[in-house]
């Protein structure tokens, strides 16, 4: 039987999707400082286009860069191709619920919110069940997430946000878009991230694509840490590691494995 054809939804990120994270780059010191720290290699999920993989390879460490989406993993294959270390670089194509390292690693880190794509409890715990059996006892897990803030929900709800622009390799100045619609009781973020082409004042191409997020507070991912078997070390509000407060926009979690 023919295996059923399926629409990879980021696919339409990939030629823009290192200008859409291009806001938090903070994390990609943050993330190479954890990585050249241990004994590699160490697993990154959700890879995409190698935008951390990448730096953290030419630091000297191995990676092993998971995601679902095999057009990101192609790109990331160009990139590390490009910046000659696509020999310290292993790309797979899995989902993040079952895959599991072999050997287990010292590391596992999930940046730029991947984990939010757990739409569920039981996605979640289940990935987090995989990690820990990819995980040495000590193992830690590292991964960011942002903070759900009411006033920012209510604000964007159902507006469409400008997120930056930048100028293609033909030019053309592109303009990039999200359009947020939040549902409060399933904690839901249905997202629309697009891209508007210009030729001078002209528009001439607008692409497009939508997925869900799941907003994660607090208390819930410590709940759901304990009942994975993780103890938290840290708990940050940025890269810099400064600690959790009341003005924070990212929540970046250090969770190790008994």
């Amino acid at each position: 039987m023919n295996k059923p054809i399926t629409f990879d939804p980021y696919s339409i990120l990939v030629d823009f999707y290192d200008h859409w994270a291009e806001p938090q780059r903070d994390d990609i010191p943050f993330y190479v400082k954890r990585a050249t720290a241990v004994k590699g290699p160490v697993v990154e999920l959700g890879a995409g286009t190698g935008r951390i993989a990448i730096p953290i390879a030419r630091a000297g460490q191995d990676v092993i860069g998971v995601d679902i989406s095999g057009a990101m993993l192609t790109e990331a294959a160009r990139q590390a191709s490009a910046e000659g270390v696509a020999d310290r670089i292993a790309l797979v194509e899995a989902d993040m619920r079952v895959f599991v390292a072999d050997p287990p690693v010292e590391l596992v880190i999930i940046p730029f919110r991947g984990f939010l794509h757990m739409l569920t409890v039981e996605d979640q715990l289940s990935a987090l069940a995989s990690i820990r059996r990819s995980l040495v006892s000590g193992g830690r897990l590292v991964l960011n997430i942002f903070v759900p803030d009411p006033e920012v929900q209510v604000a964007q709800n159902g507006r469409k946000i400008a997120h930056g622009e930048f100028v293609d390799e033909r030019g053309r100045r592109c303009e990039m878009w999200g359009l947020p619609e939040y549902d409060v009781t399933s904690q839901l973020l249905h997202l629309r991230v697009g891209l508007d082409v210009y030729e001078g004042e002209r528009l001439v191409d607008t692409i497009e694509t939508g997925f869900d997020l799941r907003a994660v507070h607090r208390y819930e991912f410590e709940h759901l840490l304990a009942r994975a078997g993780f103890e938290v070390d840290a708990l940050y509000g940025w890269f810099d590691e400064r600690p959790l407060g009341g003005d924070a926009r990212e929540q970046i979690w250090v969770a190790r494995k008994p």
